[in-house]
């Protein structure tokens, strides 16, 4: 019986370290990506076609490009389950008709109120030739949608419903996009350590106070234990 009780507290003082060390790497990968997004979005802004590797789009993430176009209002959909301070709402995803192709704009947050309202002059795309600038983002694959509400920003899916090519990659418009107050413009990306050192140390905590606590459990054990008895 005491055999497999100290077996268990070994396992779980191992599985412990290996959780705080598993949480170190973790720290160690978002530190490494942010450290490559901030050196992308220290580059100077460029212009789209020039600065987005159409064999590679994944090289130009995060970077800050500007497009000039004109935005189509007819080719225009939601993505639905986004927040904001708390506040539930969409992103405005638009098509921008460029001299050479088009593009998807993100152009910012629409509180839902305001979208379940039907007043789409409120958040109206401008309606001349515009020049925007955003950040470069990739595309993920859809698991549906609804009408004209969509669960993320698939290219694929665009180009089909919408019956145009685009580019393999989307703008997260900071300028240029917007005609009245809305949508509102994206926040600067979480560059923070996130929590995984503080995990670390917690699982690091535990695994001491396992090592340090069993034996004085033990020697408390054998002390009230009655002569003669012997653990089976």
């Amino acid at each position: 019986m005491w055999l497999l009780t100290h077996l268990l507290v070994v396992s779980a003082v191992l599985v412990m370290v290996g959780l705080g060390v598993w949480q170190l790497r973790r720290l160690d990968d978002r530190q490494a990506e942010n450290h490559l997004i901030e050196e992308r979005m220290a580059q100077p802004v460029g212009p789209l076609l020039e600065v987005v590797d159409l064999a590679d789009p994944e090289a130009s993430v995060h970077m800050t490009v500007s497009a000039s176009g004109t935005f189509d209002p007819g080719r225009e959909v939601y993505v639905a389950n986004r927040t904001r301070d708390g506040r539930p709402g969409v992103n405005v995803v638009t098509l921008l008709e460029l001299d050479s192709g088009a593009v998807v704009v993100d152009r910012g947050f629409l509180p839902r109120r305001a979208y379940l309202g039907g007043e789409e002059r409120y958040w109206a795309a401008p309606d001349t030739e515009v020049v925007v600038s955003g950040r470069v983002r990739t595309t993920r694959d859809s698991r549906g949608g609804i009408g004209d509400e969509v669960d993320v920003i698939d290219l694929a899916g665009l180009s089909e419903r919408w019956g145009v090519p685009l580019l393999p990659v989307y703008m997260e418009a900071t300028s240029g996009a917007v005609a009245t107050d809305y949508p509102l413009g994206p926040r600067p990306p979480d560059l923070t350590d996130g929590p995984h050192l503080g995990y670390a140390v917690q699982w690091f905590v535990f695994a001491l106070i396992a090592l340090a606590g069993y034996p004085l459990v033990m020697v408390r054990i054998a002390r009230d234990e009655p002569p003669g008895f012997e653990a089976s």
